[in-house]
């Protein structure tokens, strides 16, 4: 419980702090959008979210072995460079999301650390974290996390020219980008069966594992519209939500 709610809640205060900081400098355009307008009438949710995982989190740590600061001090530093500008470039100070496409790179790698490397450096030695069932782990969960941020940046793309960030859908534009977005869910099944077969994973979470991404596979092309932005989040977001409730009800039949 003490690892997955302070992952819950540096989620949480990430992605809202992140809004919160990202809404000072929204454009006329983005301002008008759904999203960006319920937030701005919603603040005041927002900073309370931010102070109430701020609290759990402090109190959470209480209970975390110093070990597990070698997974806290880069995520927070990966965390904080997508925020602000840190990294230093010819034409200026520049942030993590503005390098080419890392915008969806460093989200995917930031969260897959934290609810995969967090949790063993927690109660195991951290030279665990190499061995190689952990990183199966990691990526199978880093190539999750990529495919379903891609719509996002889909989304985004109008704002994200205009303000000269290069996504993959700017590159590539949002077929192209799609067509990624399943090769790479491809991958994860893939890696799925060398999991089960080289390193014992059992066929229940395999399986779960398994249909998430086949139904996060059936979402995506949906992510090629430019209506209703709202449901964006409810159906990616929740892709999460649906693999942790499959992994929950297969393990336990």
């Amino acid at each position: 419980m003490h690892v997955n709610s302070i992952v819950f809640c540096v989620t949480l205060f990430f992605y809202c702090f992140h809004r919160m900081n990202k809404g000072r400098a929204f454009t006329s355009d983005e301002s008008q959008e759904a999203r960006n307008n319920w937030m701005d009438t919603h603040k005041r949710t927002y900073y309370i979210l931010i102070l109430l995982s701020v609290v759990i989190v402090s109190i959470q740590l209480c209970y975390m072995p110093i070990r597990t600061w070698l997974v806290f001090i880069p995520v927070a530093i990966l965390a904080a460079g997508y925020t602000f500008s840190i990294i230093p470039t010819p034409s200026g100070m520049k942030r993590l999301r503005d390098i080419y496409w890392l915008k969806t790179f460093w989200i995917a790698f930031v969260f897959s650390s934290l609810t995969t490397f967090l949790p063993v450096i927690f109660s195991e030695p951290p030279a665990a974290i190499f061995q190689p069932e952990v990183l199966f782990v990691f990526v199978r969960g880093f190539l999750f996390l990529f495919a379903i941020c891609i719509p996002f940046d889909i989304r985004d793309m109008r704002f994200d020219k205009k303000k000269g960030v290069i996504t993959l859908p700017v590159r590539f534009g949002a077929g192209a980008s799609v067509f990624i977005a399943i090769s790479l869910l491809l991958i994860f099944i893939s890696l799925l069966g060398i999991d089960f077969l080289y390193f014992h994973l059992d066929l229940k979470p395999a399986f779960a594992l398994f249909l998430s991404a086949i139904l996060t596979m059936i979402l995506l092309p949906l992510a090629k519209s430019k209506e209703h932005v709202l449901l964006f989040p409810l159906l990616y977001d929740s892709a999460l939500a649906v693999q942790w409730i499959l992994l929950l009800v297969l393990i336990r039949i």
